[in-house]
């Protein structure tokens, strides 16, 4: 009699020993894209395509990207076993240069791999190169001036205009040197602050237009600390 339970107990344990359990799996076809060399302002696009191998159902729970200046979007979060869909990025090139990398993360149910990280790289060719590309002017006195030099290059292949440089700020001061460039030609602004008694800090931006439809605008953070 006391064979029949440890008989059953090991048919039950064979059973479920031989049964694994049903997992959604995430497959990324290519999970890293180069896109080569384009011109600062343009924007890429790219679609990432991945399937679901798995034996269960893959939910998309979330997409993250590593900087506000890319876009995804899923077309399809709830995959089916065999089930595919594409993950469409966009990428800003606007205010960068030389070599980037993105990072685009997928969040799913994947229980070996929650989240899967996928790359967008490449190099920004600025056709307008500025620097620096802050202006950091330290600790400047009350009513005494502080100057930093700000070089704009043409690196295009086409004439380069600016048609204007200013600042919000009244403590502000720009002299602008040549301002039609031909392909690599250099002009400098001088930019100086002064500030006022009444100030309580220095924190502004420098804007830059030009003619290039590309890249209209040039915006640079500006700052500093005032020493009583």
């Amino acid at each position: 009699m006391k064979t029949i339970p440890l008989i059953t107990a090991c048919i039950v344990s064979s059973c479920f020993a031989g049964t694994a359990l049903a997992a959604p799996e995430l497959a990324v076809d290519q999970p890293v894209h180069d896109f080569g060399t384009v011109v600062q302002g343009k924007k890429v696009d790219h679609i990432f395509k991945f399937r679901n191998r798995g034996d269960a159902t893959l939910n998309v729970i979330r997409v993250r990207t590593s900087c506000g200046c890319t876009a995804a979007n899923v077309t399809t979060k709830a995959l089916p076993p065999g089930g595919k869909s594409e993950l469409t990025v966009t990428f800003d090139s606007s205010g960068f240069g030389g070599n980037i990398s993105k990072l685009i993360y997928i969040e799913t149910n994947d229980p070996q791999k929650p989240v899967t990280n996928l790359t967008l790289k490449g190099n920004v060719a600025e056709e307008i190169s500025v620097t620096p590309r802050q202006l950091n002017f330290g600790t400047v006195k009350t009513n005494e001036s502080k100057g930093i030099t700000v070089t704009v290059s043409n690196q295009g292949s086409k004439p380069l205009k600016l048609t204007g440089a200013k600042s919000p700020l009244p403590q502000v001061r720009i002299k602008t040197g040549k301002t039609y460039l031909k392909p690599g030609e250099t002009t400098t602004l001088s930019v100086t602050v002064t500030p006022r008694a009444e100030d309580r800090f220095l924190s502004g931006y420098l804007t830059i237009t030009t003619d290039n439809s590309a890249r209209k605008e040039i915006v640079i953070p500006l700052y500093g600390s005032l020493a009583r």
